[in-house]
Formats: C-alpha cells, structure tokens, sequence
C-alpha cells in the first residue's frame, strides 16, 4: 500500500489535464449521450474544476461515459474506489475499473495495476504481473512507470 499513496497527487494532475475548459458545451454533450462530454463533465465535479467538486455528480457522470467504455472514466472510476473518494474503498472494485481503462489503451491504468499487483491490493500479489503492466506502461512513454521500473524495486526476489 505505500507506493499507492504517491498515486493520489498524480492522479489529480493527470485527470484534471483532460477537463476543457467549457463546462456549458460539455455538459450539453454529456446530456446527448456522448462519452467524451459525460467523462470531462465528471472529471469537473471530481476535481472541482470550474464547478464545485460534487462526488456524486462525478460519479454520475462517469458511470456514463464507463458505460461507453471511456478509458479515462474508468480509470476516474478507479481511482474513486481505490482511495475511497466520494464512495467507500474498494481495491476489488477498483482494479476492475483500472482492468477495463488498460484494455482501453489508457497507459496510467497499466502502471497502477502494477503498483495494485506489487502491493497485493484488491488483487493476488504478484510481482511478475506487477513488472510486466509497469513494462507495457513504461513501453508506451509512461514516466512514472519507466521510474519504477529503474528503481529495482522488482528486483527484491
């Protein structure tokens, strides 16, 4: 569980990062149904960007655009249950959530389910697992994972 406690800090950049900066013309396309709208409307009431950060909003909202198998929004979803933010912890649920981002293509969502696997959280402890999603992340330009991985924190047999 240490390693994901630096997740949280990191998590607020890089979500905040995909919120435009037109809340209106958001929320309309989230009201028609269109995923990229439903997740930056519910990254705004999660991170309170624009808006007066409201939990069930965002969760909302996200639950939406997961529907639509949003990478971003599951991985919002995921972050949400892993720290318990405006919903009670759930690493189970949370690693599910994480799981669908990375088949979406969504680099930060393979790095944290190595750090999940690393720490046995909401999924078996497996180091080897852990290193290989660390690898693909760090394979696709994600720094903090090519940190990681340069660390030798895998190398503890």
């Amino acid at each position: 569980m240490k390693i994901l406690a630096v997740f949280a800090a990191l998590f607020l950049a890089a979500s905040a990062a995909f919120a435009s900066s037109d809340f209106e013309k958001d929320l309309e396309l989230a009201e028609i149904g269109n995923a990229g709208g439903q997740f930056r409307t519910g990254a705004r009431y999660l991170n309170g960007d624009g808006v007066e950060t409201d939990y069930s909003k965002a969760l909302e909202w996200l639950l939406k655009a997961a529907g639509q198998n949003h990478a971003n929004a599951l991985y919002d979803l995921g972050y949400m249950y892993l720290y318990g933010v405006g919903v009670p912890p759930d690493f189970i649920k949370a690693a599910e959530y994480f799981d669908r981002s990375k088949d979406g293509g969504f680099l930060p969502a393979w790095h944290i389910l190595g750090v999940m696997y690393y720490d046995g959280a909401g999924v078996p402890r497996d180091i080897e697992k852990a290193r290989e999603y660390c690898k693909k992340a760090a394979d696709g330009g994600y720094k903090s994972a090519e940190k990681m991985l340069e660390s030798g924190i895998f190398d503890i047999k």
